[in-house]
């Protein structure tokens, strides 16, 4: 029979070996999520930035049918 101090023992250095993966697991995780904020913030401000010229583009199309609809008059 096994000595029960030893087999705990055992046990005990299988879950720090686990702790030690899950961890480096994680640092990997959070890198990689890291990763995707920056590219989500670039993205986030390119699509306003393309938004903004959009509505400006719109502006100036009202502007011009607004004076073709007066110059008609």
């Amino acid at each position: 029979m096994a000595d029960p101090e030893n087999m705990t023992f055992e046990i005990l250095k299988d879950i720090r070996a686990d702790m030690r993966e899950m961890r480096d697991d994680m640092r990997r995780v959070e890198s990689k999520v890291d990763d995707v904020e920056i590219k989500l913030d670039g993205l986030t401000h390119a699509v306003i930035a393309g938004f903004g010229s959009i509505v400006h583009e719109l502006d100036e199309i009202k502007t011009r049918v607004s004076r073709l609809e007066t110059e008609r008059t």
